[in-house]
């Protein structure tokens, strides 16, 4: 059985310095993220067709280092997508409006002089900070939205999002425990997407929200 178990697709930003857009990504998160794919274990189920495993019975980690979403994540078995929190320093803010021009998603207003972000609307790819003239916008930690259980195939579907936003360390996390629940229980016939929502039924599964 030669073909790979895990398929981990990451956009050009992962290497420093080629684009961007691209939130400063971890090297050492990146290589355990390697290394998970590189290890993962055959399922058994698949393992006794002694055959290659077919593209739909193989699973897609897809990283993306900014928004933009180059390696469609939100379809992929587990999509991580790096984004950046940004902060306004109403004591530097001059409230100019370059901020509010430059964003994409109109998640930034200039409210009695002063640059004030919608946190809600925000997607963290960090373009107001790239800006400011003077400096008043920060962009925090990467952090990382993730999508479980999405697919393409016959009835495509969007992966669902967690309702908030790891860390470097939990998102290594749950990618060990995702791969985890993909070895023992992948089974021929089904994708991963039929293993985080059974059924067809709505909600994400205790071992994703651990």
């Amino acid at each position: 059985m030669t073909a790979e178990v895990v398929i981990l697709e990451t956009c050009r930003g992962v290497t420093s310095g080629v684009c961007p857009h691209a939130a400063p990504l971890s090297a050492n998160t990146l290589a355990e993220l390697v290394e998970l794919a590189a290890c993962a274990a055959v399922p058994v189920a698949l393992a006794e067709l002694a055959r290659p495993l077919r593209r739909h019975e193989q699973f897609r980690l897809a990283v993306s280092a900014c928004p933009n979403a180059c390696v469609r994540p939100q379809v992929a078995d587990l999509g991580l997508i790096a984004v950046r929190e940004a902060s306004v320093d109403p004591e530097a803010c001059h409230g100019c409006g370059a901020c509010a021009e430059a964003c994409p998603d109109a998640a930034i207003q200039i409210t009695a002089g002063k640059a004030v972000i919608n946190q809600g609307t925000c997607l963290g790819c960090g373009a107001c900070a790239r800006v400011c003239p003077s400096r008043a916008i920060a962009s925090g930690p990467v952090a990382y939205r993730v999508f479980l259980g999405g697919r393409l195939g016959r009835r495509p579907r969007l992966g669902t999002e967690l309702s908030r936003r790891l860390a470097p360390r939990e998102a290594v996390e749950l990618a060990r425990r995702t791969l985890a629940v993909f070895t023992r229980d992948m089974r021929p016939g089904l994708r991963f997407a039929d293993l985080v929502f059974p059924g067809g039924l709505p909600g994400l599964p205790a071992w994703a929200l651990a």
